[in-house]
């Protein structure tokens, strides 16, 4: 999309050929749908690209997210896989999350299935994943040895599918919005949760 308007003028200042033309990531017409400039590359793009921008992460929806780079990795770095996944979990919700490299089994959401306290220090049992959305997927080339960092939860909503039990054997039921089982918090130790840990 080189020849999209935004590209002929500086970033920021439109002209009536950007706004009355196509998304310059997936060509939907502007007049038809709502638009905004997206704030990592400037461009006007339809409100499914624009709402996928995270201000720590950069754009998170596949079309605006940057591709793998050209060449390959030298002898000093790893190539990186930053990927932003929407997971339906065990507890009830639907998470978006950040994280460097695949998705991982479970994710800690909430405490709606319990959890346990040791040194005043509460941790929420963790959810297992029903089902997983690819949103975004890219690449960057860092140092080796770069920690991959934690998995970073930037999103989360109750989930909209009502529980269901499977006619099938060995294909498991899904709980919904409501977790299968509601369990509570206990403590290893006999200390209680300070605030700033619940």
């Amino acid at each position: 999309m080189h020849d999209h308007p935004c590209h002929q003028h500086r970033p920021g200042q439109h002209t009536d050929a950007c706004l009355t033309g196509d998304c310059g990531f997936c060509g939907t017409d502007l007049n038809d749908v709502a638009s905004g400039e997206c704030r990592a590359c400037l461009r006007i793009v339809c409100e499914e690209c624009d709402g996928g921008y995270q201000p720590d992460l950069g754009p998170i929806c596949q079309s605006c997210a940057p591709t793998a780079p050209a060449s390959s990795a030298d002898d000093g770095e790893d190539l990186y896989r930053l990927c932003v996944f929407e997971f339906d979990l065990a507890c009830g919700h639907t998470v978006t999350v950040a994280l460097t490299g695949w998705y991982p089994v479970t994710v800690a959401c909430c405490d709606r299935l319990g959890g346990t306290i040791r040194d005043g220090i509460y941790v929420p049992y963790a959810s297992d994943i029903d089902y997983v959305r690819v949103l975004s997927e890219r690449h960057e080339l860092r140092p080796k040895g770069t920690p991959r960092g934690s998995t970073h939860v930037i999103g989360r909503r109750p989930r909209t599918d009502e529980p269901y039990q499977s006619p099938y054997p060995g294909i498991e039921s899904s709980a919904g919005r409501y977790p299968a089982r509601v369990d509570a918090t206990w403590s290893l130790d006999g200390t209680i949760a300070t605030p700033e840990t619940t």
